[in-house]
């Protein structure tokens, strides 16, 4: 473990150049009371740029160090030019001069010139550019007189590597850390507050991500947050002052099951959508999501005759077919009550293929994670279709994604600003806005989420795929042992209430 280098400071303090703003000698030149021109001239360089792999701290232009003197604040000066210059007031000769670097950091509030009120500044965001906290005081107490005076600011942060399990450009964040600090003119010093917040991490490369700490104990209990991913790390070591941690923390990364967005289903209830619809393989007896949401199996082999010996995955289910009650996605009865799963859902209660992810004897859906799946209700697929508010107004439209055509959902927070489409909640348009890889990428980011037509399957037959849409709901329709209700679509119409034979074998998108 090596230490972050310190910066030494020459502090060259020339009285009687300013008063005030007007440039004139003060009425008694050198005196307690009044204004004081300070130029510090800095050891090394000429930024504030802190460099991961030295820990090297060098100045910026505008970069600010603030001073406090006899428990107050007195000033602040700005880096011009390669050197620190600025006014302070009233310094009092019982006290050393104090200075307070937060560069790549705002403070909350500024205080006014002596004003003994503290200040906080925040270390969330470092995504563009690691901050650093430094304090210091004058070798010794300040003196009436021109006078040299000697600093040496020590870190009160420390700089610790983080290590993505997979190279990533998406931002990291790492929650459960201090985030801010307090700037103390009394005390003095730079004291982290109990507050825990995240941090946004700098990315030195998509497979080396740093953060400057404040000062706190081991953080065994940290979480983190990267878009497309479930992510975890064990620890974070205890930050010390001047801390250089290369070692390098670990995170683990699996990709979400899942899009990152919310989606109302009632009023005060929110969803998020599977990565894609859910697929099923004989041989395995093995669920899993398709790996793109505009995936669909469609006519190939296996699909229009599914069978329990076949190592193709199908994505067509007659209704209840989850693996619940001994229920199988390969059948291909034409009968519609050999579906569902008996007296309970022909009186009307809901069936859900999530139903199997959440057995205990039975295996999870392979890329699923932990997460309880189920499926929509009737009401539910309603809700998100026709009844919920979203930021825009919009909550779907048609689209043709890669060459598959299907219907866009829009996330509750969607607001037109990715991308434009010209039947925005037009059930009757018969225009599928195509969207390429390129534009699809940022609208998945933005949480829009797709379910592209697959077509059915009847029997061993498939037919309607690129025309027709049918996803399932849980929900059986009115009692009857025939019939369930589903989500319809094609170029005519959107209707999410629709009732169907049970025997026909359609799409499942999952939500948890």
């Amino acid at each position: 473990m090596k230490k972050l280098s310190t910066i030494i400071i020459t502090i060259v303090l020339l009285l009687g150049l300013a008063q005030c703003n007007k440039q004139e000698m003060p009425a008694t030149p050198n005196a307690e009371g009044k204004w004081v021109h300070i130029t510090m001239k800095v050891a090394d360089g000429a930024k504030h740029i802190v460099y991961p792999n030295s820990g090297a701290v060098l100045y910026n232009e505008g970069d600010v160090i603030y001073v406090g003197n006899g428990g107050h604040y007195v000033g602040s000066l700005t880096y011009t030019n390669g050197v620190f210059s600025g006014d302070i007031q009233s310094p009092v000769t019982t006290d050393y001069l104090h200075f307070y670097f937060v560069g790549g950091c705002e403070p909350s509030t500024t205080p006014s010139e002596g004003n003994t009120t503290d200040f906080t500044v925040s270390i969330a965001d470092q995504s563009s550019k690691l901050p650093v906290l430094s304090y210091g005081h004058s070798t010794h107490k300040y003196t009436d007189g021109t006078a040299t005076y000697s600093c040496m600011l020590e870190n009160k942060c420390g700089l610790v590597k983080f290590v993505p399990a997979t190279a990533t450009d998406e931002t990291v964040t790492v929650g459960g850390m201090k985030t801010t600090a307090t700037i103390d003119f009394a005390t003095p010093n730079i004291t982290p507050t109990a507050t825990t917040g995240n941090v946004a991490l700098y990315a030195e490369s998509n497979a080396a991500k740093w953060a400057i700490l404040l000062v706190q104990d081991e953080v065994s209990t940290p979480t983190v947050t990267i878009a497309g991913y479930e992510s975890s790390i064990t620890s974070v070591p205890a930050v010390s002052e001047n801390m250089y941690y290369t070692t390098g923390v670990s995170i683990t990364m699996t990709e979400a099951p899942y899009i990152d967005a919310e989606f109302s289903v009632a009023s005060g209830t929110t969803v998020k959508f599977s990565k894609g619809n859910l697929q099923y393989q004989g041989s395995t007896d093995k669920f899993r999501f398709a790996e793109n949401q505009y995936d669909v199996v469609g006519n190939a082999a296996g699909n229009t005759a599914p069978s329990a010996s076949q190592s193709v995955w199908i994505d067509l289910f007659g209704w209840g077919t989850s693996g619940y009650d001994s229920k199988y996605p390969y059948m291909t009865s034409t009968t519609n009550s050999n579906y569902g799963g008996g007296a309970n859902d022909i009186a009307g209660t809901n069936y859900d293929w999530g139903v199997y992810n959440r057995q205990s004897n039975q295996d999870k859906i392979l890329d699923g994670g932990d997460h309880a799946w189920r499926t929509l209700t009737r009401n539910e697929w309603v809700y998100v279709v026709n009844e919920r508010s979203t930021t825009s107004g919009h909550r779907y439209a048609k689209a043709q994604v890669c060459g598959i055509k299907g219907l866009m959902l829009f996330p509750d927070n969607w607001s037109d600003d990715t991308y434009t489409f010209t039947n925005y909640n037009a059930g009757d348009s018969k225009f599928f806005t195509p969207i390429d890889a390129s534009d699809w990428v940022a609208l998945e980011s933005a949480g829009c989420v797709f379910l592209p037509i697959a077509g059915r399957r009847s029997g061993t037959s498939v037919d309607n795929v690129g025309s027709i849409g049918y996803y399932w709901s849980s929900t059986c329709s009115g009692g009857s042992a025939d019939y369930a209700l589903r989500v319809g679509f094609d170029k005519d119409y959107v209707n999410p209430n629709r009732s169907d034979d049970r025997k026909y074998g359609y799409s499942v998108r999952l939500v948890f």
